[in-house]
């Protein structure tokens, strides 16, 4: 165990490491060593992106049903406005980042492929905003709690760790005692260190927002987990914290991977074990990523809503790496251009280990978007099992993965279910490991959506 979960921390940790050591019977695993990864970008001053002249943004950018529409071909919109309206009981609202003509409403690809309704708009550059109701700190002693879901749910704030889960639903506990409330500053994805600019950039931001949800959750404690590598941080959310009063604590994470996954998470803050599919919050615990508190922020002290944030580029082929803000329904090609990339091998939205590859140049940053890396083309040579046991070392919801990829090559689905498929959390690991390079997660993924579709024709 101690080999395979070794090799996943040195390599996720950024260290250099030779290869050779770990080679289980297959010439694929490479030799050479590996390069650093956060690194390239960690250090790096925060940047913009430049404003595109169309943006494409998707009326589903959270889980749930898609926003209705509320603006037609023709319409003018402003900077902030509301052009998609909460749909059905999970749901989120979508603003405008610029003011312009709405030219289309289409059916257009988002990351994860699948094709919704999405609207268009030509940016005139001249920023026309709508009327923000910004508020202060002493408004918090007297606005009541429906008052602060209400701000949330109209700013359209869903979780911006990737889950995109509506955070209005999240936080509206039903008179449920919250024990504790975690912030997930925890990035453990390669590449990405887009939540470490957010911290380090806006420290203060975010223990305000934290001011806002602690009003509304009233938990009794509030823990924000950081990972080892960037204890840098800690001096400065800790003087921050008694100079804007603000009871945190914070709890230093080990760097290893997925560490960043809520399960994990809890687990390692509270030492409470949620099952997977269980609502955290019947264990009185809530966790929100990093984002999601600065874009309450935003929305209460700013009255803005959420219609940009940071994102890492970064990976082998790209030049001007860095964190940049973006707004939302900025498409591909306009950051290729504006960054001089002119080699785009492989696209990934997100991080290497969760993230979607992606193909179409008009592809638009979403709220769930942490980073687009541009990779080398690597050449996969698929082999059979060898039934090594590291992709069972190395998950961390205790599964055996390979019975997965064997049960949905021979079509027996059913024996997913008993081998709890629906646990997985797909986070890469075991397929990272394998020596064999046996498409796990592809199966994974496959076997989940033939199951859910059988559960439906039932």
């Amino acid at each position: 165990m101690a080999r395979s979960i070794g090799r996943i921390i040195d390599i996720l940790l950024n260290k250099e490491i030779d290869e050779k050591k770990y080679e289980v019977k297959s010439k694929r695993v490479k030799t050479e060593k590996r390069k650093p990864r956060k690194p390239m970008t960690k250090d790096m001053e925060l940047k913009e992106i430049n404003d595109t002249n169309l943006l494409y943004i998707p009326l589903l950018q959270h889980i749930g049903s898609t926003a209705i529409e509320t603006v037609e071909i023709g319409d003018y919109v402003k900077k902030y406005e509301k052009i998609g309206e909460i749909s059905g009981n999970i749901s989120a609202n979508i603003h405008s980042p610029v003011s312009g003509d709405v030219v289309d409403v289409v059916e257009h690809s988002i990351p994860n492929g699948a094709k919704v309704k999405t609207v268009i708009i030509v940016n005139d550059f001249q920023n026309n905003e709508m009327k923000l109701e910004k508020r202060r700190v002493e408004d918090l002693r007297t606005i009541k709690k429906e008052d602060i879901i209400k701000i949330i749910r109209e700013a359209g704030i869903v979780g911006l760790g990737e889950a995109q889960f509506p955070t209005h639903i999240k936080y509206d506990t039903k008179f449920k005692k919250v024990e504790t409330f975690i912030i997930n500053g925890a990035e453990c994805e390669p590449y990405l260190t887009s939540d470490y600019s957010l911290m380090k950039n806006f420290t203060k931001e975010i223990l305000n927002g934290i001011k806002v949800i602690e009003k509304l959750l009233n938990p009794k404690e509030i823990v924000i987990g950081i990972e080892n590598e960037n204890s840098n941080l800690v001096q400065k959310f800790e003087e921050l914290a008694k100079e804007e009063k603000v009871n945190l604590k914070i709890k230093l994470l080990p760097t290893i991977y997925p560490q960043g996954s809520e399960l994990q998470l809890i687990n390692t803050v509270t030492g409470k074990k949620v099952k997977k599919g269980e609502l955290p919050l019947n264990q009185g615990v809530i966790v929100s990523n990093v984002g999601t508190v600065k874009a309450i922020y935003d929305a209460f002290f700013e009255g803005k809503p959420l219609v940009e944030r940071i994102i890492t580029i970064s990976g082998e082929e790209a030049k001007n790496i860095g964190n940049y803000k973006v707004k939302i329904g900025t498409p591909l090609y306009h950051i290729v251009n504006e960054l001089g990339i002119e080699k785009e091998e492989k696209v990934i939205f997100g991080g290497p280990m969760m993230g979607i590859e992606v193909f179409d140049s008009r592809m638009p940053v979403i709220k769930g978007t942490s980073g687009i890396l541009f990779l080398s083309k690597e050449e996969i040579e698929r082999e059979s099992c060898i039934s090594c046991g590291y992709c069972v070392e190395a998950c961390p919801m205790n599964l055996m993965p390979f019975e997965f990829a064997d049960y949905y090559e021979k079509g027996k689905y059913e024996k997913m279910i008993k081998a709890n498929i629906q646990n997985c959390i797909e986070c890469g690991a075991c397929e990272f490991i394998c020596p064999s390079r046996v498409p796990l997660i592809e199966s994974i993924k496959n076997g989940k959506a033939i199951l859910s579709e059988m559960e439906e024709n039932k």
